[in-house]
C-alpha cells in the first residue's frame, strides 16, 4: 500500500525568502521541468504587485513582538508514495495519474482548512519534479493567537501526532502511514534523507523491506538532486560575494573621492579673495591720498579703505567689498556692478569679486524661519465640516488637534496640517488641503516649507506618558488620522507620521521604533514607496487598505454602518402582519 509521506522545514527570518524563491522558481532547480506550471491553490495568483511571502508572513503574525530568534513560519512538504501517482509504473518519474492527483490534492486542501484554517496563507502544487507534492506555509500560531511553534511542533510526540493527523486525513485514498523501520517518517526535511546511509533491517518481512528499499532509492536520488541543487548555491554565493565586495570597493573609493572633493573645495574657498579694492577705486576715477596710503577721493567721496571694507566720511556710509564700492561710487545696481568690473579686469576677476560677495552674504543673512499660516477662525467651522462630514473624522480626534494647533483653516478656507521635527517638536511647515466649494482637489505645501525636515505626526494609543515604540507611515494627514481610527490599537503607544506622499521617510527615527507599520495606497506609487522602505527596514509589516487610501476606507466602513443601522430601524418600525386564516364553517 503507498504511503502518505509529510515533512516540515522551520523558517526564520531570511530563510523565507530563500523558501518562497525556490517554491516559484525564482532560482534555478536542477530537477525541475521549466515548461510546467505549477498551481497555487491556497492563497491569491501570482502578479507583479503581489505581497511577498515574509509580507503575508507577517501581516497574519500581527502587532505582536517577535523574539529575535522565533520561528516565523513552518515549511510542510506534502506528498505520498510514487506508486499512488502511478501505480502502473512508479519508476517513471515526471508522469501521474490525473483522477489519483486531483483526489489527493483535495484531501490536502480540506486536512489543511480543517486542521490549521487562515493560519495556512500560501499552498502550491508542484508538478515540474519527478513525483507530485505540495509546499505549505504555516504560520505557527496558538489557540490564543500567539507565535508558538514549539506549541504546535516541539519533541517527537508533537511531531508525530501531526504525521497521524495527516495519514489519517490520506487514507480514504488508500495511502498508510510509513512503517515502523522507515526513514521516510521523519518529519525534519533534513532527516528524510538519511535513509541513504542506513541498511535494511533483514529481519523484517518481505513487503517492509520492498518500503524500504523504495525509500532508500527515493532517497539516493533526491540526494543526488540536492547536491546539484547546493553546488548551484555554492556558485551563486561566490557571484554575490564578488558583487558585494566590488560595492565595498566603489562605496570606499567613492567616500575617498568625496573627501578629496571637500577638501579641494575648501581650499579653494580659502584661497578665493576679493578684488584689492585699491585697484578698483583707481579704476573708479578715485586718487590716492598722499598724507594717508587708505585714503582714497575725487570731488564727491572720501574713501577710506582697510582690506575689504570701506568707509566714506563724506556719506557717512560704508561697506565691503569691489562690487558693493563700485555700486557706492556709480549709483548703479548689482548687475551692473558685475558688468563694470567685467569690463575693467576680465571675467575671472569678477567672478572672484561675485564669489566673494555671496560668502559673504551667506554669512551676513541668515535664512529665515519658516512662518505658518496665519490662522482664521473664522474659517475654521467649514474645514472642520469637510474633515467630519466629508471625510468621516471622529470629530473628537479633529477638535483635539485642533486644540494642540496641529490643524486649522487659513484665509482661504485650507486645512493647515503643521509639519514638525521629531525630536524637537519645531515647526518646519504646512501641509495644506483645499476645502472650499465642491469638489476641491487642491493639496501643497505653505510657501517656505522644508520638505525634506518635517513631517505631519501625532501619538494616539496607551498612557500620554509611555514609550513611543510603534510607527505607522501613511501618504497624507487625513489618511493618518484615518489609519488611526480603523487602526485602534489602544494597547500600544503609537505614532502616526504623514510623508507627503512618496517623500522623505524619517530614517533616524524609525531605526529607534521597535514596529514599524508601512500602510502606504493601494496603487503603483504607493508600492514603489512601500518597496523602498521594506527594503531598508525589513522587519517592518505592510498594510493595504482594501480601497485606494484608508480614508476611503474609513469612508466605505462609516456607509457601510449607516446603511446597516438604517435597515434595522425599518425592520423594527414595519408593523408585524396578521394572517388571515379564514372562518371556519
Amino acid at each position: 500500500m503507498p504511503h502518505a509521506i509529510a515533512r516540515i522545514a522551520k523558517l526564520k527570518g531570511s530563510n523565507i525568502t530563500l523558501s518562497e524563491h525556490h517554491t516559484k522558481r525564482l532560482k534555478e532547480v536542477p530537477n525541475a521541468n521549466p515548461e510546467i506550471q505549477n498551481i497555487r491553490f491556497i492563497g491569491t495568483p501570482e502578479t507583479p504587485n503581489s505581497p511577498t511571502l515574509d509580507t503575508l508572513v507577517r501581516e497574519r503574525i500581527g502587532e505582536q513582538t517577535i523574539r529575535k530568534n522565533a520561528v516565523l513560519c513552518v515549511e510542510m512538504l506534502l506528498t505520498a508514495s510514487p506508486e499512488y501517482f502511478r501505480p502502473d509504473d512508479p519508476s517513471l518519474a515526471g508522469y501521474y495519474q490525473q483522477k489519483p492527483l486531483e483526489d489527493w490534492q483535495q484531501a490536502v486542501k480540506q486536512w489543511l482548512d480543517n486542521q490549521y484554517g487562515d493560519r495556512i496563507v500560501r499552498a502550491e502544487l508542484h508538478l515540474d519534479e519527478s513525483t507530485p507534492h505540495i509546499h505549505a506555509y504555516l504560520v505557527p500560531l496558538d489557540e490564543r493567537g500567539k507565535l508558538n511553534c514549539r506549541g504546535l511542533f516541539g519533541g517527537r510526540e508533537k511531531l508525530s501526532k501531526f504525521q497521524d493527523s495527516y495519514a489519517q486525513a490520506m487514507s480514504p485514498l488508500g495511502l498508510e502511514r510509513g512503517i515502523k523501520g522507515s526513514r521516510a517518517k521523519h518529519t525534519a526535511v533534513k532527516q528524510y534523507y538519511a535513509a541513504v546511509n542506513k541498511e535494511p533491517d533483514n529481519t523484517l518481512d518481505m513487503t517492509t523491506i520492498q518500503h524500504q528499499l523504495a525509500d532508500r532509492q527515493r532517497a539516493i536520488k533526491e540526494k543526488e538532486t540536492l547536491k546539484r541543487t547546493a553546488s548551484a548555491l555554492v556558485k551563486e554565493k561566490e557571484v554575490l560575494q564578488q558583487r558585494l565586495r566590488d560595492l565595498e570597493t566603489r562605496v570606499h573609493t567613492q567616500n575617498r573621492e568625496l573627501e578629496n572633493w571637500k577638501t579641494k573645495y575648501t581650499e579653494i574657498a580659502d584661497k578665493v579673495r576679493d578684488l584689492p579694492l585699491e585697484k578698483v577705486a583707481y579704476e573708479l576715477g578715485l586718487d590716492p591720498d598722499s598724507k594717508d596710503k587708505h585714503k582714497w577721493e575725487n570731488e564727491h567721496h572720501i574713501i577710506n579703505i582697510t582690506g575689504s571694507k570701506f568707509y566714506d566720511w563724506k556719506e557717512l556710509k560704508g561697506g565691503g567689498g569691489a562690487i558693493d564700492l563700485v555700486m557706492h561710487i556709480n549709483d548703479c545696481d548689482f548687475k551692473q556692478s558685475v558688468a563694470w568690473l567685467n569690463d575693467r579686469f576680465g571675467e575671472g576677476a569678477t567672478l572672484e569679486a561675485v564669489t566673494y560677495k555671496t560668502r559673504e552674504i551667506i554669512k551676513e543673512k541668515p535664512v529665515l524661519e519658516f512662518t505658518p499660516p496665519v490662522p482664521e477662525e473664522s474659517k475654521w467651522e467649514e474645514v472642520r465640516k469637510y474633515l467630519t462630514r466629508t471625510r468621516k473624522l471622529p470629530s473628537g480626534l479633529v477638535d483635539s488637534l485642533h486644540q494642540q494647533g496641529l490643524i486649522y483653516a487659513d484665509e482661504k478656507q485650507n486645512a493647515v496640517f503643521l509639519r514638525r521635527s521629531l525630536n524637537e517638536s519645531k515647526i518646519t511647515g504646512a501641509t495644506l488641503r483645499g476645502t472650499a466649494g465642491e469638489n476641491n482637489t487642491f493639496k501643497g505645501l505653505a510657501k517656505g516649507t522644508k520638505r525634506s525636515e518635517g513631517w505631519f505626526y501625532f501619538p494616539q494609543g496607551g498612557q500620554s506618558s509611555d514609550t513611543i515604540n510603534r510607527a505607522v507611515l501613511v501618504e497624507s494627514p487625513i489618511d493618518a488620522m484615518s489609519f488611526a481610527v480603523l487602526d485602534r490599537n489602544d494597547s500600544r503607544r503609537t505614532i502616526y507620521i504623514s510623508t507627503d506622499g512618496a517623500g522623505q521617510v524619517p530614517n533616524k527615527f524609525l531605526q529607534q521604533s521597535q514596529d514599524v507599520v508601512i500602510a502606504y495606497d493601494n496603487d503603483v506609487s504607493g508600492n514603489l514607496m512601500a518597496q523602498k522602505v521594506l527594503s531598508q527596514f525589513p522587519n517592518s509589516v505592510r498594510k493595504l487598505p482594501k480601497a485606494i487610501d484608508w480614508n476611503e476606507e474609513l469612508v466605505n466602513n462609516f456607509n457601510w454602518l449607516k446603511e446597516k443601522r438604517s435597515n434595522e430601524i425599518l425592520r423594527q418600525l414595519q408593523p408585524e402582519q396578521k394572517r388571515d386564516r379564514g372562518l371556519s364553517l
